[in-house]
């Protein structure tokens, strides 16, 4: 009877709440409610979500303040970025992977500093002002691996980050990148290795940032090849009885290296203003204040130290490749730049107040310049010779960060004190979203006028094979520029427009020489000079992809004009194509397959010498003109949970056609072609 009425009471509440849970999991679709059979769920198991989100954020020397930058996770293309030509292929180089190179698109070089010598590694050096920060709710590594041809000549690079948070104010992380370049041809191999430590404090008032790198770059000289015919026509070089492999083909340069050591650090630290902002309301009877803390401005510091080195070991030297010697009793060339920058900045911050439409920053900077090379005494013997310079200089920025319509910022900095007195920069540029025939268009614009003293080592150099001394004019350049971006149509054009007086270059007073096989081949004497006039550069470059289902082609084109060819030589026409199809393969493999293709039209390029590390112009004696030769690769580009990866084969074309003259820097052709392949992985906690 009990038992009756127990079930009697209790049957009906346990079909009631079944029926509940049936209407909450149906929804008239599914009986997941209904069938679902799971057991209960362990209590004393915790289920954990890992966050995937991160930022990145460089700081600006000047005024103090980080700047959020978009994390590197490019899918498109992804099969480029670890080319020394660039993405576009718009950089001369070497051959071989991390050798030297330079861009065939003036509007892409940098101006150099003072330590020029690594200019030519900007694609792997990483100033501190470039290094990235990284805030992470999870653990965060990242390792790419790339790999080409094989153990013997082949080329690898291995990197990786690490970033974690002990909490929601400090930060702790670290960089390695590791790369090795053996060297399809003889003697270039290339080596690079880079170490970065950070650390981060990011509180309420005080901000704190420390960074550390340390970088090495060592770079086998080869000279450039014996003979252009082992490339252009290998049967003439042995009456047709034998085809040269890469390996077998001889060189000029054997034991000579260039070898470049950095050093650096930076701390930037703050301290955050701010104001207390009152308000009330009123409920009936009853009146409520409010307070509310806003950031209004900041105080900044920030401290630079650097170690430069850069060494030039030459063991043998051919006869007739350089044209002179200066030191004696030494195979190695010492440069190298010290230096210790310290800069306080105030800045007001974008909409701290209602009037604050821009953020305003000023700053102060003083930098101090140790330099040091070889010289000789009056008896011969060589000594090492220092100098020391100090420049002071004041500025300010105004930027509009926010707001998606339209951005600006501008900016001035002169040095009123120091050996580098009436320097100055001023810059400005703005983005505007606009629409164009219906088209969200985005449209920039910015101009740029400076007057600079010559990098220090442009104007004086020692060095056993290249020597000289000079007072050039202040350097001025009036720079303006536009573009195009619709998205919707894949659409981007730009339009840069260049003025620069008393232009300063490298170039080569030596003519040709004639070794004993009676070929005629660079001989180096390398001085800088300076242009005494002004000189006009043109640039036009169009983006145009084209889609038409899977089928994409994407186009890069620039067209430049110089007006003075003998003194910025610069090919008319560099372009890029890309044609691939892209697609999902089972839901979740995100694949482009296709090829792509370089080619710039043939000019005078610079040449490249050993003994300064450096790109020059040709002697007029001894000209060779590089390029009309198309450079065509195939591959498959690959992505799936956050995972990229990649296979390809690179110079496909090779000994494919009747012109062989792959040459992209005189004396030196492009690598032949390999089986290339890479991926990158992220990982959290």
């Amino acid at each position: 009877m009990a038992l009756t009425v127990l079930l009697s009471v209790s049957l009906p509440a346990w079909a009631q709440s079944t029926l509940s849970q049936n209407q909450d999991g149906f929804n008239g679709e599914t009986m997941d409610g209904f069938m679902n059979m799971d057991p209960d769920k362990d209590s004393t198991v915790v289920e954990r979500t890992v966050s995937k989100d991160y930022y990145q954020w460089v700081i600006n020397t000047r005024t103090g303040l980080p700047n959020i930058i978009q994390p590197d996770t490019i899918h498109h293309s992804f099969q480029n970025v670890h080319f020394t030509e660039g993405m576009f292929g718009t950089y001369s180089h070497l051959g071989n992977m991390g050798s030297p190179r330079l861009s065939r698109l003036y509007f892409e070089r940098e101006q150099p500093e003072d330590f020029i010598f690594d200019a030519p590694y900007d694609f792997w050096i990483k100033n501190p002002d470039q290094f990235r920060f990284t805030d992470a709710k999870s653990p965060h590594t990242s390792i790419d691996y790339y790999k080409g041809g094989n153990k013997r000549t082949g080329e690898e690079r291995i990197k990786g980050y690490f970033a974690a948070n002990f909490n929601k104010k400090v930060g702790i992380g670290f960089n390695l990148d590791y790369q090795l370049g053996r060297g399809r041809y003889n003697n270039q191999a290339t080596s690079m290795f880079d170490a970065r430590l950070y650390t981060y404090y990011r509180g309420d008032i005080y901000n704190l940032y420390v960074s550390v790198n340390k970088d090495e770059i060592k770079v086998t000289e080869n000279g450039g090849i014996q003979d252009n015919r082992y490339i252009i026509n290998p049967e003439a070089m042995a009456e047709g009885k034998k085809q040269y492999d890469a390996e077998d083909i001889p060189f000029r340069l054997y034991d000579n290296w260039n070898n470049i050591r950095r050093s650096q650090a930076l701390l930037n630290h703050n301290l955050t203003i701010k104001t207390t902002k009152f308000s009330t309301d009123s409920i009936g009877d009853t009146v409520y204040t409010f307070q509310r803390d806003i950031e209004f401005g900041k105080v900044a510091h920030t401290f630079e130290i650097g170690k430069l080195q850069r060494r030039y070991i030459f063991y043998q030297v051919p006869d007739g490749f350089y044209a002179h010697s200066f030191l004696n009793g030494s195979s190695t060339d010492d440069m190298r730049n010290f230096y210790v920058t310290n800069t306080l900045s105030l800045s007001l911050l974008e909409g701290s107040t209602k009037w604050a439409l821009a953020g305003l920053s000023g700053f102060a900077r003083y930098e101090y310049k140790n330099y040091s090379m070889p010289d000789t005494l009056a008896d011969g013997s060589n000594y090492t010779h220092n100098y020391n310079e100090g420049n002071f200089s004041i500025g300010a920025q105004l930027e509009k960060a926010q707001g998606e319509n339209l951005t600006f910022n501008a900016g001035i900095e002169s040095i009123i004190i120091g050996d580098n007195i009436g320097d100055f920069t001023l810059s400005g540029e703005m983005k505007l979203r606009y629409p164009i025939r219906g088209q969200e268009a985005s449209i920039g614009a910015y101009a740029l006028m400076s007057a600079k003293e010559s990098p220090f080592f442009y104007a004086n150099h020692h060095s056993t094979f290249a020597w000289w001394d000079e007072d050039f004019d202040k350097e001025f350049r009036t720079r303006i520029g536009g573009s195009i971006d619709i998205e919707s149509t894949g659409t981007r054009f730009q339009l840069d427009v260049e003025n620069v007086a008393g232009y300063i270059y490298l170039k080569n007073d030596a003519g040709a020489h004639i070794n004993n096989d009676g070929v005629a081949q660079s001989s180096y004497s390398i001085t800088a000079a300076q242009h005494s006039g002004s000189i006009q550069i043109l640039s036009a470059t169009l983006q145009q992809n084209f889609k038409l289902g899977p089928i994409h082609w994407d186009n890069h084109i620039t067209y430049q004009l110089s007006g003075n060819k003998d003194i910025i030589p610069l090919p008319e026409l560099n372009v890029f194509t890309d044609l691939y199809f892209k697609f999902i393969y089972y839901k979740r493999l995100h694949m482009e397959v296709g090829a792509n293709a370089l080619y710039f039209t043939r000019y005078n390029a610079p040449d490249y010498c050993p003994a300064v590390g450096m790109y020059h112009l040709q002697n007029d004696s001894f000209t060779r003109e590089v390029g009309d030769y198309p450079l065509m690769t195939a591959y498959v580009n690959c992505y799936i949970r956050g995972a990229r990866f990649y296979i390809m084969y690179y110079h496909a074309n090779d000994k494919q056609m009747s012109n062989r003259d792959s040459f992209i820097v005189p004396g030196y052709p492009a690598n032949p072609s390999m089986i290339k392949w890479g991926f990158s992985w992220t990982l959290f906690d």
